[in-house]
């Protein structure tokens, strides 16, 4: 299940949206550009730590959309798997301001759990069901032909769970990215911005898994990636996996920038100066040294009035927002004036930079 802090996230505005390793989603397609425009973010990707599940969905006319766990997320009118007899909870977000309400029915249409109508944009429900085997469906009142989406009540003991600590070379849990297959989870820190004190840190959990091989891929930004074949046979599985730092050595070339609303722009070295998001050139395997200062320090969201965290520079994959991956991602600053420098060393999946709290402060980055 998500993390029981997934009420609270949902009352602020987040500005990790699309960017994996820091905002608890994980990649979109289909139409989910424009949705998470109506949404109040991070919400929560994984399902954590009890026996059920919680879902998230945005509800719009048009249909339901799935927003979490990061199986469904993008969908629209998604299968909602439930484990039979577990207690699982579903929060859904009214999306475009008309009237909806969430119900779960059997499968003649028979409403067994209904929420309240909401109508009004931004405003969620919650509600907590115990997964029974006549649930078949789920729907809006007000709009059931096409806010609509199936059912599956899973037998528990068919499906089983997969737990991935993540540790450094100290042993010492870390928060990193975990992938099994094409499933997505945090360990810990990273999906979870109010951690609880007895929660078990940097411990991925993955659930509804069938007997079989799956690939696991584990890493953050400074380690390396750590793949390895686990197998699941009819139990619950844990898995340990340490992800050694990257060391990085001298850097062979330092950029400084300055951060501006809407752009960066170049301050050394030459060729760069004075330039709106430079582009940057790097050579894989060799260090770089980022040198950058905050000259607008710290924004307000203008929706939720909510001041933003600050800023700080990232080096990601490419692709749409919803698809950037996470390479380099410094701490936040967020005072006018304020300095950071930022070593790492350059991987080809490096393809742009960009600050977190305004995603058109976007550069190109070129890896030889």
């Amino acid at each position: 299940m998500t993390n029981d802090n997934s009420h609270d996230q949902l009352t602020r505005r987040g500005v990790l949206k699309g960017t994996a390793a820091a905002a608890g989603t994980a990649a979109i397609t289909g139409t989910a550009g424009a949705y998470r425009e109506h949404l109040n973010e991070p919400l929560p990707a994984v399902q954590n730590d009890v026996d059920g599940r919680t879902f998230t969905l945005l509800g719009i006319v048009s249909g339901w959309i799935g927003v979490a766990p990061a199986e469904i997320d993008g969908q629209s009118g998604p299968t909602l798997r439930l484990l039979e007899g577990e207690e699982h909870e579903v929060i859904w977000v009214n999306g475009d301001g008309s009237h909806h309400n969430f119900v779960l029915a059997d499968d003649e249409g028979d409403a067994l759990e209904a929420t309240p109508m909401l109508d009004e944009q931004g405003e969620f429900e919650e509600l907590t069901f115990t997964a029974e085997s006549e649930m078949a469906e789920y729907y809006c009142e007000p709009h059931p032909v096409q806010m609509r989406g199936p059912i599956e009540v899973v037998d528990p003991d068919e499906v089983h769970e997969l737990h991935v600590h993540v540790e450094d070379s100290d042993g010492d849990p870390i928060e990193a990215e975990v992938f099994l297959e094409d499933m997505h989870s945090f360990s810990d820190i990273a999906a979870r911005p109010d951690p609880d004190e007895d929660f078990e840190p940097a411990r991925a959990r993955f659930d509804m898994l069938e007997d079989g091989d799956y690939e696991l891929e584990v890493w953050t930004y400074g380690h390396e990636r750590v793949t390895e074949e686990v197998t699941i046979d009819g139990g619950d599985e844990d898995v340990s996996i340490e992800l050694p730092a990257i060391e990085t050595g001298d850097p062979v070339e330092t950029y400084s920038l300055t951060l501006q609303e809407g752009e960066w722009v170049g301050e050394a070295p030459d060729e760069i100066a004075d330039e709106a998001n430079p582009t940057l050139e790097f050579e894989a395997g060799e260090t770089y040294a980022v040198e950058w200062e905050n000259g607008i320090g710290q924004l307000e969201d203008e929706e939720w009035g909510e001041p933003l965290p600050g800023h700080n520079f990232v080096v990601a994959s490419g692709g749409d927002t919803n698809e950037w991956n996470t390479y380099v991602r410094s701490e936040f600053i967020d005072e006018a004036g304020e300095n950071q420098t930022v070593e790492f060393v350059a991987e080809e999946e490096m393809e742009v930079y960009l600050d977190q709290s305004q995603h058109d402060a976007v550069g190109d980055v070129v890896v030889e």
